[in-house]
């Protein structure tokens, strides 16, 4: 710790901080914004595709700490088949 006019600062350094955490963290913020977003789908439907979207991210993540943590690859491949098919829905409907 760095002690500065009686303050101690403390700097994060990301190097500190495993890519398992930093998966487990980044599944944890996207889980609380697509709560979020699934609220506000409910009065505005505007916010549903990005609901979508947020949800494949996040199964993505989830993927990514099944394969990396658990080492569950079974589960990572329908992880990833799934999001691939909500993304793919969502780019379908801004296409078309």
């Amino acid at each position: 710790m760095k002690s500065t006019n009686g303050f101690n600062i403390k700097i994060v350094d990301l190097k500190e901080y495993s890519s398992n955490e930093i998966g487990l963290l980044v599944q944890a913020v996207l889980t609380e914004v697509m709560i979020i977003f699934a609220i506000l789908s409910l009065f505005v439907k505007d916010f549903l595709n990005s609901f979508y979207v947020i949800l494949s991210l996040g199964l993505f993540t989830m993927s990514y700490n099944n394969k990396k943590i658990y080492k569950k690859k079974n589960m990572s491949a329908i992880y990833i088949i799934l999001g691939l098919f909500i993304l793919a829905t969502v780019l379908m409907e801004y296409i078309f």
